[in-house]
């Protein structure tokens, strides 16, 4: 029998939460190295518009399926059902969020403990030129890995194991104002640092043959990922709000919140990239090898400030990570009656073996690939972001828009325009849906099987 869930303090704690979610390594180590492995200014220009088109309405769907159901997402679901008559059936969303949630923690928890690792590197120093080898060395250091991934966890679980209000909120008040310094001083280092111009030029200026079914995909994959849709966070954050809170005015504060981070991470990141001589296509490692290279190249004031830009990523990382580890502890709690305790602890082993198998893809297991995806961690990533959030998405939108029809409100949504409302209700019932499936098939096929219809 799942239990109430609690409620946020205050209309700002949604929104420092829900902020928190969005703003992480998804748009400072994520969107960088995503649009450098897919020809920058298109998938720029697609990551924005698919932010505005489908982010947007589906946000704003999980939310309300979060604060309507007023539980975590499988429950929440379940009751939204029975209120709609339709079948339970559709908590498989619930489940599919839940479960992409975690496998992005097992291989986001390990992004993060390299950050930290890259933090105690800065500070020793780092020889001009040697940052590519760096890199290298790093992931083959399993133990290494291993210890700095379990930190990070298990300093995420601890926030979560105490609450939304002594844990998540009080946390996110600290951390957010720190993320939003730390892109900042990004870009203006940037600036000062690299070549602005040609940072900028590949950003916001693409090429025709860029375009396929992968780098859609690629893009849309992002933008749900680093808007925190599909991984059931958004559904237990929204069963916390406040009765008073409207979901469309909270919705699109976060979401032009996280995109505008987003591209203020681009404008630093490849302007130091092109400066220093680094490829844009360096995929997961993009953020590292520029970094340290800038920090080395800055000598004793570099190992002041690479630790510090470092430790600020770290920071970016957990507001993330705790809000990823949300949906599945609010689903102990409140389907099973475990103690918030107990169900964290749960999760935390989940996450530390799940984060092993991510490890491995970097160094024991790296030549092990599984189809068309070169290892375990590629395949993690892949199966999370591009494959599960996706068919999440368009179940949340379906459901929303086909089964939700006498459960949607306007006072909830706080859309008194019946020609808005009547938009974002023909978004998830036609355009959302349809899209994201041709888009899902076509980017399968083309990624795992190497068939490009365009």
């Amino acid at each position: 029998m799942a239990t109430k869930s609690n409620q946020w303090n205050n209309n700002t704690a949604f929104l420092l939460a829900a902020t928190g979610s969005a703003v992480g390594l998804g748009n400072i180590w994520g969107f960088p190295y995503k649009a450098g492995e897919n020809g920058g200014g298109l998938f720029v220009l697609l990551y924005i518009f698919f932010v505005i088109t489908l982010g947007l309405p589906v946000f704003m769907a999980e939310v309300f399926i979060g604060k309507k159901g007023k539980s975590n997402p499988v429950s929440a679901i379940e009751s939204l059902a029975d209120k709609s008559k339709s079948t339970r059936s559709w908590n498989i969303v619930g489940y599919g969020g839940i479960l992409a949630s975690l496998i992005i923690a097992g291989y986001y928890a390990v992004i993060a403990g390299f950050v930290i690792n890259y933090g105690f590197l800065s500070a020793s120093g780092v020889e001009i030129g040697a940052a590519k080898e760096l890199w290298v060395n790093e992931q083959n250091q399993f133990w290494d890995m291993t210890l700095w991934t379990a930190i990070f966890i298990v300093g995420s679980c601890y926030v979560v194991a105490n609450g939304i209000d002594a844990g998540i909120d009080k946390a996110m008040r600290f951390l957010l104002p720190m993320l939003f310094v730390l892109v900042l001083a990004m870009v203006v280092y940037g600036a000062y640092q690299g070549d602005f111009a040609a940072g900028v030029s590949y950003l916001f200026s693409w090429k025709s043959d860029d375009f396929s079914a992968g780098t859609v995909q690629a893009a849309i994959g992002q933008a749900f990922f680093s808007l925190s849709i599909g991984m059931g966070t958004l559904m237990a954050f929204g069963s916390y709000m406040p009765s008073n809170q409207k979901v469309s005015k909270a919705s699109t504060v976060v979401v032009t919140a996280d995109t505008s981070v987003a591209l203020l991470a681009g404008l630093a990141i490849f302007p130091l990239a092109f400066g220093l001589g680094f490829q844009p296509e360096g995929g997961s490692a993009l953020v590292f090898e520029t970094m340290t290279e800038a920090f080395a190249q800055l000598g004793l004031v570099g190992q002041v400030v690479g630790p510090l830009f470092f430790f600020l990523l770290a920071v970016a990382a957990f507001s993330s990570m705790i809000s990823i580890l949300e949906p599945s502890v609010a689903f102990l709690t409140q389907k099973f009656s475990m103690s918030r305790m107990k169900a964290t602890g749960i999760i935390l082993l989940v996450c530390i073996l799940l984060s092993l198998v991510s490890i491995a893809g970097h160094n024991v297991w790296k030549d092990v690939a599984i189809g068309a995806l070169d290892n375990p961690f590629e395949a993690m990533k892949y199966f999370a972001d591009d494959f599960l959030l996706l068919l999440v998405g368009t179940g949340m939108s379906i459901f929303v828009g086909w089964r939700l029809q006498k459960v949607v409100d306007a006072d909830t949504m706080g859309i008194n325009n019946t020609a808005m409302m009547n938009l974002w209700v023909f978004i998830l019932k036609w355009v959302s849906p349809i899209f994201l499936m041709v888009i899902w098939t076509l980017g399968n096929l083309q990624i795992l099987f190497g068939i490009r219809f365009f």
